[in-house]
This record gives structure tokens, C-alpha cells and sequence, in this order.
């Protein structure tokens, strides 16, 4: 069974379309990188960027996050993506989890009960958000959801 509160809770500092430091607030540290369990390959994560108070992000990757942070942060819209929305913000906090045993299909369960938290508890989807996979076919997403939501409001 997957452990909710077992996350992690980064302030990241970015510039010129690359985060320029790491800093760990579960432990009021500086970090070189992302934590190792975060730069697992083939490893489901959902992650929820914030400013301030305000929720931008809600996302999903199975990738190492520096890759997939690295892609959103550089993208110029080339091939039509133009990265993350919110690469403009100077500093997020980035809350991170990891589901070693959850399909896809649970992952995107949770994602969009999670926005659709935001929505009704801060009365905004989050700021930034692009899509949302809607799907009913896991039931335990809503609870693990509220579970998460406890720790980034």
C-alpha cells in the first residue's frame, strides 16, 4: 500500500528556463538535485506546483522529473508545445509523489480528483492547468486525493 504523506516538498528557484536551485522545506535544506526517487525512469509521480497560495499545477509523468521539468521549462513552441505555463513564476514550491504500484489509468483518477479538490476547496481550477483526464474507473482515487490535499494546502 502506497503512502500518502511519504512526499516530497521542494521550493524550486528558476531562470532563464531552467531551475537554478533546489530547496527541500521538509527539512529546511539546500538540495544539488531533485531527490533519487524523483529521477526514477517508468515510475508514475504526481506533482502540484504552487506560488504563494495559489495552486498553478496539477501533473503527471512517469518520467525523471528533471526530464520532464527540463522539457516543460525549455519547450519554445516548436512542434507546437510551449512548455509549462507557469515557467514564467521566478520561484514554486513543487509537492511530489511517488506510485510505484499505481496503473496510468489510477494516476489520471487521482490527478483530476485532485484538480477538481482545488476547484471546490479554493473556488479555481488550478492557474495553469492544461487538461485534465477525467476517468471514474478507480475508485479509491478521490479518497487518496483528499489524503494529499491535507498536505499541500
Amino acid at each position: 500500500m502506497e503512502d500518502y504523506s511519504d512526499f516530497d516538498r521542494l521550493t524550486l528557484t528558476i531562470f532563464d528556463n531552467k531551475i537554478s536551485s533546489f530547496f527541500d522545506k521538509s527539512n529546511d535544506l539546500p538540495l544539488k538535485s531533485f531527490h533519487k526517487r524523483l529521477t526514477k525512469k517508468n515510475v508514475s509521480k504526481i506533482y502540484v506546483i504552487k506560488h504563494e497560495s495559489d495552486f498553478l499545477y496539477v501533473g503527471t509523468t512517469t518520467q525523471s522529473l528533471s526530464s520532464r521539468f527540463r522539457y516543460g521549462l525549455k519547450a519554445d513552441g516548436k512542434n507546437g508545445y510551449h512548455g509549462y505555463k507557469w515557467k514564467g513564476k521566478e520561484s514554486v514550491d513543487l509537492y511530489a509523489w511517488c506510485f510505484e504500484t499505481l496503473s496510468k489509468i489510477e494516476i489520471e483518477n487521482i490527478e483530476a480528483e485532485l484538480s477538481l479538490l482545488i476547484r471546490i476547496k479554493t473556488g479555481k481550477w488550478p492557474q495553469k492547468q492544461n487538461e485534465i483526464h477525467f476517468n471514474n474507473e478507480f475508485h479509491n482515487g478521490k479518497g487518496i486525493a483528499e489524503k494529499m490535499f491535507e498536505h499541500i494546502n
